[in-house]
């Protein structure tokens, strides 16, 4: 039987992150994943497909007003096939990379799925052999929730699996969840002609964002012609005779093309077997401060555990865990994790909103600066944006939130601010480039010390 010092199963953000790093620390290590998965839903069926296809679909709608600057361009068409294609081509060519540095860094790769036994022991499930190691990290990320009651016929109920694959784009599309993967989705076939309605049954899209951030984005999709129903869950989902969607919403009977069913993800925990006697906290897998399980020289990261079920998160695991084996006394904190929204306006978001402020008794400043005072937003065509900081009474920041162009690039500013305690005196004694849109955060800093 062979032996490692690590066997990692899951080839996502945080196993394979986490493989090359120990492998080119001179650790024998093994990563037990399907060729065809790593790199994980992120790269796969998740981040990188999905902002490829938002992309081209931005892109397009941008076209549709590119006068405003000046220019003319006649009349602006889409080929899908080849929007696809250069989806497939930027997954392929990034999958090329990864499994070039597993290989670099001396990664053993074990292309099946694998399951932990007792004793710390992994089966491959593919050829039954079974491989062991001193210490064994699960890291299978997590799956699309689809729920009893949805039809079980993929072509008509996708989830975001069947949506990436943008075989064609239905004349009329429900799109059954608000998060992060249903709008963002929901935008591009928007985009490329579909008329889209979002059911969400929370009280708004993006719950748990800042409440002025997500009724902003509900306007400017109710401008390009997305319907949101808020409060209102799809009921009675059905396949009708001629092979159309029917659902209730808000009491209504209506009829659909396809669905996309976007409610959530849930943590992928076919990774161990029920004898290894993993034990779970909800329908996470339980860890302490550095990563083990209830099994002595078992780990898991990312999705598997609770926390922010993001890549970049996953990723981060990764780093801390690599950490704690150097050594090093560090615990993972979550605090400042951000997160982004890659739709038109773009959306991000780091530390505390202000109900969550609100709801601890905290105290806070706020202040917000607009795109459209900022020249470089001006000049660039993307006058429609404003920044939020909120501050503590020490002019610490608690937490930020931008709808505007770049705000995924922006945000991370802020993150650093954040993580490191700075104070607002300390952003403005900074010199920011001009023009730039770096200068809408420094204003927001400055008027809420006003």
């Amino acid at each position: 039987m062979k032996k490692y010092d690590y066997i990692i199963i899951g080839g996502g953000p945080a196993g394979y992150t986490l493989a090359m790093t120990l492998a080119s620390d001179g650790n024998k290590t093994a990563l037990v994943s399907e060729t065809h998965e790593v790199g994980g839903t992120c790269l796969n069926c998740g981040c990188i497909p999905t902002k490829a296809l938002l992309a081209s679909a931005v892109g397009y709608a941008k076209l549709q007003n590119i006068e405003e600057l000046g220019l003319s361009c006649g009349n602006v068409s889409y080929d899908l096939s080849k929007i696809s294609e250069r989806k497939t081509a930027i997954v392929e060519n990034l999958k090329k990379g990864v499994l070039g540095g597993l290989k670099k860094s001396g990664v053993e790769l074990f292309d099946s799925r694998g399951k932990l036994m007792p004793g710390k022991k992994v089966l491959l499930e593919k050829t039954g052999e079974t491989i062991e190691a001193d210490k064994i990290v699960l890291a299978t990320g997590s799956k699309a929730v689809v729920p009893s009651f949805v039809p079980q016929d993929r072509n008509l109920f996708m989830s975001s699996d069947e949506a990436l694959l943008l075989k064609d784009v239905p004349e009329n599309l429900l799109v059954i969840g608000g998060g992060v993967i249903g709008i963002e989705l929901a935008q591009v076939y928007s985009f490329l002609g579909s008329k889209v309605v979002i059911a969400e049954m929370a009280d708004q899209i993006l719950p748990g964002l800042d409440k002025a951030v997500a009724k902003r984005l509900l306007a400017e999709f109710k401008k390009n012609g997305i319907e949101i129903n808020v409060s209102s869950p799809a009921e009675n989902l059905q396949k009708t005779a001629d092979g159309k969607v029917s659902a209730k919403i808000k009491g209504e009977e209506r009829l659909f093309d396809k669905a996309l069913v976007a409610i959530g993800r849930k943590p992928a925990l076919s990774c161990f077997d029920e004898s290894a006697q993993v034990e779970l906290d909800g329908a996470f897998i339980k860890t302490n401060d550095k990563f083990e399980t209830s099994v002595p020289g078992v780990y898991a990261l990312g999705d598997l555990i609770k926390g922010p079920m993001l890549a970049h998160k996953a990723s981060y695991d990764a780093r801390i865990f690599y950490l704690q084996q150097k050594g090093q006394e560090i615990k993972p904190d979550y605090a400042w994790c951000p997160g982004c929204v890659y739709t038109l306006p773009e959306i991000a978001w780091v530390g505390k909103s202000e109900d969550a402020l609100k709801a601890e008794g905290i105290t806070y400043k706020t202040g917000k600066s607009l795109y459209s005072a900022n020249g470089k937003a001006l000049s660039a065509g993307a006058s429609s944006g404003q920044a939020k900081v909120l501050l503590s009474e020490n002019n610490e920041l608690l937490g930020a939130s931008i709808w505007g162009d770049s705000a995924s690039l922006l945000i991370q500013s802020l993150n650093m601010a954040g993580k490191f305690a700075l104070k607002a005196e300390d952003i403005l004694n900074l010199i920011v480039a001009h023009p730039t849109l770096s200068e809408i955060l420094s204003e927001a800093f400055e008027n809420a010390l006003r």
